[in-house]
């Protein structure tokens, strides 16, 4: 951009004036995940779930070095386009994200689904008018809302939230009728606020999963990305994804 005269030295402290991203080494990722278990979540400060104890066999298996971080889902999508060597995750692949990220999964297969509790007696048809009715959270910057926007709910029945956490306390605080999204992490965060996730009721699947994955920056340095990958398929070949997933299952009944 040009800054003719006066203007230049604005621009220019204006850009010095901008918070750069923190130096990275030569074979270290920034890896984002939100608050997501049983996949990511954070416990005294320490980063645990099925998808952190994933990235620290493939950072053990690669040698690579990464950096974490939880942020708002939304956010973590913002920071994760910025940085080029950065992944976000769990991600659930969709076609209308295929060109967006490099993936590397699935660490698990993710259906996208209509929950209500099961007290309720709800039904969901999407075309009936009594769906078009109902209050149906969805995490802001995941895909369900735009999912239920496409099974041609109207936006005054999609309720936005921040996070899994908002979505599940009023969905049993009788604030939301239903809730969209992704089984386990909508279980777990149940039992974690101690509430029954026995009483989540799938009731409609609104997309077959295309599965969870590591989603990496485009522009990510092809080497890194080459490590991680390969140290993750090994590990899936050697069993200990599935291991490690039966694991977890497990711990949710």
């Amino acid at each position: 951009m040009r800054c003719p005269g006066l203007a230049c030295l604005t621009c220019l402290l204006l850009l010095l004036a901008l918070p750069l991203p923190a130096a990275r080494a030569a074979d270290e990722l920034l890896a984002v995940s939100e608050d997501a278990p049983p996949f990511a979540y954070l416990d005294n400060g320490r980063f645990l779930g099925l998808a952190n104890e994933l990235l620290d066999r493939i950072a053990q298996r690669s040698g690579l070095r990464l950096q974490r971080s939880q942020q708002p889902w939304a956010r973590a999508q913002q920071t994760v386009q910025q940085l080029p060597n950065s992944l976000l995750y769990v991600t659930v692949r969709t076609p209308a994200r295929e060109s967006q990220y490099r993936w590397v999964g699935p660490v698990d297969d993710c259906d996208i689904v209509v929950m209500a509790l099961a007290t309720s007696g709800l039904a969901f048809e999407p075309k009936a008018a009594s769906s078009r009715q109902l209050r149906i959270g969805a995490v802001r910057g995941s895909p369900s809302a735009q999912l239920l926007r496409d099974a041609g709910l109207p936006e005054r029945a999609i309720y936005i939230t921040p996070g899994s956490e908002t979505s599940t306390k009023m969905l049993y605080a009788g604030h939301l009728d239903m809730i969209a999204g992704l089984v386990l992490p909508y279980a777990n965060q149940a039992g974690r606020l101690g509430l029954d996730g026995a009483q989540l009721n799938v009731i409609h699947q609104l997309q077959k999963g295309h599965g969870c994955y590591y989603a990496f920056n485009p522009a990510v340095d092809a080497r890194l990305f080459e490590r991680f990958a390969k140290a993750f398929e090994a590990l899936r070949a050697e069993g200990e994804l599935k291991a490690l997933r039966g694991r977890y299952l497990r711990a949710m009944r």
